[in-house]
């Protein structure tokens, strides 16, 4: 055979190594993909104590009088801050000369937050302007903000003992 027949594999040649290198780097980046779509088994709630307690909320910082307070209290973070069913107690209350005070019997000793906002026009809706900043006043447990839309449970999240009465002030903004 003269030198001209050649097999039809052809060799990498030049870019061989450079083909290798982008095939590794290829399966790397989809094992990494692939493990990021992977998600933990979901954890058991934590257990909660025996007993019952009262949580007193106190509501400052209202413009005004109109409408009233909606209160969202939460045991964890399901729904958290938005009440569905997964809510431990929702409630309605008078606001008079900036404040509003709200009383929740009956709660499990445990973890527990509090969402609560200025029902101005009485909607039972947080109100919002164009770009979804809240045009109502809104407040959260432990004084919890976020830059970013609602702070996590866990930054707003407060500890209920068994047969304890909890004083809470949230203040409104």
């Amino acid at each position: 055979m003269n030198g001209f027949c050649r097999s039809r594999r052809s060799s990498p040649g030049y870019n061989g190594p450079m083909i290798h290198l982008i095939k590794r780097l290829a399966f790397v980046l989809f094992a990494v993909a692939l493990a990021s779509c992977a998600s933990a088994p979901p954890t058991a709630p934590e257990p909660r104590p025996e007993g019952l307690g009262r949580v007193e909320i106190t509501m400052t910082g209202f413009e005004n009088e109109e409408g009233q307070a909606l209160v969202a209290f939460f045991l964890d973070d399901s729904g958290w801050p938005d009440p569905d069913e997964s809510i431990f107690a929702t409630l309605e209350v008078p606001i008079s000369d900036g404040q509003a005070f709200a009383v929740v019997e009956d709660v499990p000793a445990g973890p527990f937050a509090v969402s609560v906002f200025h029902d101005e026009d009485s909607d039972r809706e947080l109100g919002s302007g164009a770009l979804g900043i809240p045009s109502e006043a809104y407040g959260f447990s432990a004084d919890a903000r976020s830059p970013f839309g609602p702070p996590k449970f866990a930054e707003a999240r407060l500890e209920l003992a068994a047969g304890e009465t909890k004083q809470i002030t949230i203040r409104v903004k």
